[in-house]
């Protein structure tokens, strides 16, 4: 069935009315031709995603939380199995093995919670956020998000460490100690549980920074594939960086410490999943919701509004004392003259 032809006036109009998507014709074409939202059309889904999760029951926050960890657990799993097995290549060309580790893991569990559905906390603190500052939810509604997702990706995450480890693929003794992710999956616990405290909270600012644009460009996307291609480059950059996500952690980490890592539960605790969590707190709520609501959203009005106030006094400051004066006294006058009356 053909397309309705339209005007190149039509299809300008369109594309600058940009705060809800539309299937738009080029003149030249009768095939729709958009793939994407625009940015203002996906800060609108992103406030009703916030409000969606904000009107969602506690124990189905918890229960999607527990799915979301061990999503990114499975994707845990196939990192140290392939990242974490090439040793030759680490020793020789680590950036390599850095891509690989990153590339086969963590894209896979995120395209898994966006397709499949579950509640990922790190996603949650910018969408509650969003919708925080457009007024849609109350800052208790952020609590109860958060803490729920939290305790459900750990648990869901701890699950999977569980039943990994029980399959011992990972041990040395059931292949060759050279060829085995054990000895990776030890020196990564270490590794994670080792860096400055203020330097695990950048880290964690960066990972979910990056994580969050993951999420924002598979929500533009309107299909499957682009939703894919847009979870892949950003996830994959932050772990070949080898930044902190808490979430990974919760697998990474203490599949480690499973596999005999000398690294204490206390020690993850206060040198990981705290300043890691901050962190990515921080990304979700104030580098990414934030800027965008100024952008599109109500804090943009209010820039505005601001700025204009802050310009006209601006002006006033900039006139000749003189006259300044002069309106203080026509002022005064006509205040007398009104008292008299």
């Amino acid at each position: 069935m053909d397309m309705e032809q339209v005007s190149p006036d039509k299809v300008q109009q369109e594309y600058r009315d940009t705060g809800e998507a539309k299937v738009t014709a080029q003149p030249t074409s009768r095939i729709p031709t958009i793939a994407f939202l625009p940015p203002p059309a996906l800060y609108n889904s992103v406030i009703k995603m916030g409000e969606h999760k904000a009107e969602t029951p506690w124990w189905k926050t918890l229960l999607l939380g527990i799915l979301a960890g061990v999503y990114v657990s499975f994707a845990g799993a196939l990192s140290y199995t392939v990242g974490g097995e090439v040793n030759d290549i680490r020793r020789a060309n680590p950036g390599v093995q850095k891509l690989l580790f990153g590339a086969f893991g963590v894209p896979f569990g995120l395209a898994l919670i966006i397709i499949c559905g579950a509640d990922l906390f790190t996603a949650n603190t910018c969408f509650m956020t969003a919708a925080y500052f457009e007024g849609k939810v109350k800052s208790w509604h952020l609590v109860k998000n958060w803490v729920a997702a939290f305790l459900g990706n750990l648990a869901g995450a701890l699950f999977i460490v569980w039943l990994v480890d029980r399959t011992l693929l990972f041990r040395e003794e059931s292949q060759d100690p050279s060829f085995s992710g054990q000895g990776y999956a030890q020196e990564t616990a270490v590794e994670r549980t080792s860096a400055p405290w203020g330097a695990m909270v950048v880290r964690g600012v960066l990972a979910n920074w990056l994580m969050s644009l993951a999420y924002l460009q598979a929500m533009a996307a309107q299909d499957i594939i682009g939703r894919i291609v847009g979870v892949y480059l950003p996830s994959l950059a932050f772990e070949a960086i080898e930044l902190n996500h808490v979430v990974v952690d919760m697998f990474l980490v203490p599949f480690g410490m499973k596999n005999g890592a000398p690294v204490s539960v206390g020690q993850y605790i206060w040198r990981n999943m705290i300043p890691v969590a901050i962190g990515n707190t921080i990304a979700g709520c104030f580098f990414v919701a934030l800027p965008y609501s100024i952008l599109f959203g109500s804090l943009g009005e209010k820039v505005e509004e601001w700025a204009g106030r802050a310009k006209h006094g601006d002006i006033l400051s900039r006139r000749p004392k003189k006259e300044q004066a002069q309106d203080g006294v026509a002022h005064e006058g006509s205040r007398d003259g009104a008292q008299q009356a």
